[in-house]
């Protein structure tokens, strides 16, 4: 039957893994959330506003804020 097959019965252990979540787990997702947003912020406003004091100095921030974005990149620091 459709219950007891494979899929489902993986379906049902991620939802139970996902339901169980330790301290830590809790604490990355809080985290996660406040430093995501600043980090892509800081790094659009890198990218954009010294375009505003000509185009050497766009460049070279857009460089710092691309820099900025991999570095402290989300993805990595929060796995």
């Amino acid at each position: 039957t459709s219950n007891n097959s494979a899929v489902s019965k993986l379906i049902r252990l991620v939802e139970e893994a996902q339901s169980n979540r330790s301290d830590t787990e809790k604490l990355v997702d809080s985290f996660a959330k406040i430093y995501t947003p600043i980090v892509v912020l800081a790094a659009l406003c890198m990218c954009t506003v010294p375009w505003a004091f000509g185009v050497e100095v766009g460049k070279a921030w857009a460089y710092n804020g691309l820099v900025t974005i991999v570095i402290a990149c989300p993805c990595a620091l929060i796995i």
